[in-house]
């Protein structure tokens, strides 16, 4: 699970991580009021919405410009954001990226460094200059933080500072179940030393029960309506960025679903897992989630009746579309126990539902569907 990085740096900073000075603002009004509150002479404006990415990140350099840049993030429309972080914009000195995350394969915590935001090397490639695999059983040592230091050409003083830094990072990972800790950039300033100016972090969902502060946290999120409707029905769902709605039982047969739907050109606009038991309640709840999406512009259903026969997973399917309205091409695939009399339900429904034979069948006439109605 995903939170925003405010939110983020404010668990770190608990445990001694140093993060710039910011607050959160919700309208353009009170993020004027927070950058004459903090220390110029610029500002960064950050717009809290998962998955935004660095080039969203605005550069101020008077309250009225920090005034405008809110007021452009928060908008209404597809890339809007619900608030907006304000900080003090900090520049001098070297930039790193720094990484903790969890190797299941190796069954260790992985540290990483390598060039900060703003570098000229890749993303993928930013955390390539060092990387240190940890014994969770024996914990941080001081020659894990000596050897990234290193790596980074840090001595005295900041690797000193580096290795407090890492060692913070590390207790939070475990204290708080995150699964990744991501700096970037990892600012070593030249008047205060090292100071965490970009951060991200997920945190494992299986262990949220232990977490009540951090799952509070999630229902501030501005997808988190979705995601609760979601979770509350027992679905899991993730929104992507393209245009074909996904909805599929199992994490298998959804990823061959959406793998199909790119294989003829389309793009999926979710991953929608219904779980083993498609009954016709959670198929409502899915289509629900589906068709709320406003980029969706064609469905595909992919089921196997085993536990929950075809024709009742049928019937669920023409509830939830007589439900939700049926605006956008509906491309229904499934197998399984009675798959004949749940496919002649779909016949006679009276809709204009699409039953296909074989996954490959539905991937094409979905993307078709889609392409003859722009």
């Amino acid at each position: 699970m995903n939170i925003h990085e405010y939110q983020a740096k404010r668990l770190l900073a608990r445990f001694g991580v140093p993060i710039p000075e910011g607050k959160v603002a919700y309208t353009a009004e009170e993020a004027a009021e927070v950058a004459r509150g903090i220390a110029g002479p610029a500002w960064y404006v950050k717009p809290q919405r998962l998955g935004a990415d660095e080039a969203a990140v605005v550069y101020a350099t008077t309250p009225e410009a920090v005034a405008a840049a809110a007021a452009r993030m928060l908008a209404p429309g597809p890339a809007a954001a619900s608030r907006v972080l304000v900080e003090e914009a900090l520049s001098e000195g070297r930039a790193f990226a720094l990484v903790l995350s969890i190797d299941a394969g190796a069954g260790r915590i992985a540290c990483q460094v390598g060039a900060g935001a703003g570098s000229n090397e890749p993303a993928a490639r930013r955390a390539d200059l060092g990387r240190v695999l940890i014994d969770p059983t024996l914990g941080l040592s001081p020659h894990h933080a000596r050897r990234l230091a290193y790596r980074l050409g840090l001595a005295g003083a900041q690797a000193t500072a580096f290795g407090r830094c890492l060692g913070a990072l590390y207790e939070a990972l475990i204290a708080l179940d995150a699964s990744r800790i991501e700096i970037d950039p990892l600012l070593a300033h030249e008047a205060r030393g090292l100071i965490a100016v970009g951060v991200g972090m997920a945190v494992d969902e299986a262990a949220l029960h232990r977490q009540p502060d951090i799952q509070a946290l999630h229902i501030t999120a501005e997808e988190d309506e979705t995601l609760r409707e979601a979770e509350r029905n027992g679905l899991n769902y993730l929104r992507l960025k393209g245009s074909i709605g996904c909805l599929a039982n199992g994490a298998g047969l959804a990823m061959a679903t959406m793998d199909s739907i790119s294989l003829h050109g389309g793009a999926p606009a979710n991953f929608l897992d219904i779980g083993g038991g498609a009954t016709p309640e959670r198929v409502a709840a899915a289509f629900r989630l589906v068709f709320a999406d406003p980029h969706v512009e064609g469905v595909l259903v992919n089921v196997f009746g085993g536990v929950v026969r075809c024709e009742l997973i049928a019937e669920g399917i023409i509830a939830a579309a007589r439900e939700v309205g049926l605006h956008v091409p509906l491309v229904v695939r499934m197998e399984g126990t009675n798959v004949e009399l749940g496919r002649k339900l779909l016949r006679q429904s009276g809709l204009p539902i699409l039953s296909a034979e074989t996954i490959d069948e539905a991937a094409a006439w979905v993307v078709a569907a889609v392409r003859e109605a722009a």
